[in-house]
């Protein structure tokens, strides 16, 4: 379900390397798959995220966040994506789409994970 954007600045957004701007929008919090592939979805809509994450590693949860002004267009894309998953498309094509789609978030989960064990091997820690 959509939610209201909620405005939201931290002290880190400066320093943020992912999204610019003065103010960050929390758009919604989802469970780790499903705001991986938000995530993809709106970057490759051009529109630059952060997540800050919370839970235990068993159940991580994603607070997605945008620039305050690109906060209307990513709840239009994250409503986009909520009315696809209400529509019963159960065609061949539908399915491997979805498929696609979550194996796409998983290789970005894949290559954060490989990312932060090659820094670990660099600095002596494994």
């Amino acid at each position: 379900m959509t939610e209201e954007p909620t405005h939201l600045t931290t002290p880190d957004d400066e320093a943020d390397d992912d999204v610019e701007g003065d103010g960050l929008v929390e758009i919604g919090e989802w469970p780790k798959i499903q705001a991986q592939v938000l995530r993809r979805r709106l970057e490759t809509a051009s529109v630059p995220v952060m997540i800050e994450w919370s839970g235990s590693a068993d159940d991580r949860r994603g607070i997605v966040l945008v620039p305050e002004d690109q906060a209307t267009f990513a709840a239009a894309v994250v409503n986009e994506i909520d009315v696809d998953d209400e529509v019963s498309d159960d065609s061949p094509h539908a399915y491997v789409a979805r498929i696609e789609e979550h194996l796409s978030a998983a290789a970005g989960l894949l290559d954060e994970l490989r990312t932060r064990l090659d820094d670990l091997e660099n600095d002596g820690k494994l």
